[in-house]
């Protein structure tokens, strides 16, 4: 047999093998590098880790896309992925890994206010005297049809840190918060705002990584490391250690609670289990 055949053949056996897929590495590109999605990150890491396999994540230095920008280029296939609330059209347009990443609670919402209004605000124990009020929120997120759905007015922007200059002018009342994120924004702007002390709002939101249509093996890796990361307890560990002092710190027993309807999020969406952080009895589904 020739010589060049045989290395051929030497080489076709060796990349063939399964032992040459054994150090194969997962490449991971998205574009959330803002503070508020450095848990998302953790649980990306967190599922991956559980593959028994080399992996990367790539992402930028800084994020330079908003939501909108950065989800476009997710479905074309420059990212791999993004993890944000369920929607029907997310659910087209990528492949939702239907495993939620906040355990709901980025749908339990506080309200970032200026102090002067705090008095008046400890006053709201239901929808209607909500409605009194005008929120902010992002013209692109994926909850803003809350508003419409439970007659709140809204005023909104493109870019999330206008928002917070916007509530500081007065250009509405209050910036409604999930739970996970509200804290290390009232850090940052401490000077300026408080959190409303006795009126919370929940509404569904599951998050999930959706995956570009253009990487299902990927979807297919991120379902089954997030499955043995909730079998083995490593994810409620690691959702205990980042949440349960901003929990216990928010007091929501204390809270008024106003449920709210969100027409966003798809009708098959799976129910999600809050019990890890509601207190008993605050919801009735």
């Amino acid at each position: 047999m020739p010589f060049l055949l045989l290395i051929r053949i030497f080489l076709c056996s060796v990349f063939l093998s399964p032992l040459a897929f054994a150090d194969e590495t997962i490449i991971v590109k998205h574009y959330q590098q803002q503070a508020r999605y450095e848990f998302g990150l953790k649980v990306l890491d967190l599922a991956l880790s559980k593959l028994n396999t080399n992996y990367q994540i790539i992402a930028p230095q800084t994020q330079d896309v908003n939501e909108a920008r950065g989800e476009a280029l997710v479905i074309s296939g420059y990212y791999d992925l993004q993890f944000l609330s369920a929607t029907s059209y997310r659910e087209s347009k990528m492949i939702p890994v239907k495993v939620p990443v906040y355990q709901g609670l980025l749908g339990l919402r506080l309200l970032l206010i200026r102090p002067s209004l705090n008095a008046e605000i400890r006053e709201v124990d239901s929808l209607a005297k909500l409605q009194k009020f005008i929120g902010g929120h992002g013209f692109h997120w994926a909850d803003l049809p809350v508003y419409e759905a439970n007659s709140l007015k809204v005023v909104t922007s493109v870019r999330y840190e206008t928002l917070f200059e916007m509530l500081k002018k007065g250009r509405f009342d209050y910036f409604h918060r999930g739970a996970n994120e509200i804290w290390g924004e009232l850090e940052r702007y401490s000077d300026d705002f408080v959190i409303a002390d006795n009126i919370m709002l929940f509404y569904p939101q599951p998050v999930y990584f959706f995956v570009s249509k253009h990487r299902p093996e990927l979807a297919e890796k991120l379902e089954l490391g997030l499955k043995r990361a909730t079998e083995d307890g490593s994810y409620k560990a690691l959702f205990l250690s980042n949440y349960q002092e901003i929990i216990e710190r928010a007091n929501l027993s204390s809270r008024n609670l106003i449920v709210l309807k969100n027409p966003a999020v798809p009708a098959d969406t799976p129910p999600i289990d809050t019990s890890w952080w509601m207190p008993p009895g605050k919801l009735a589904f």
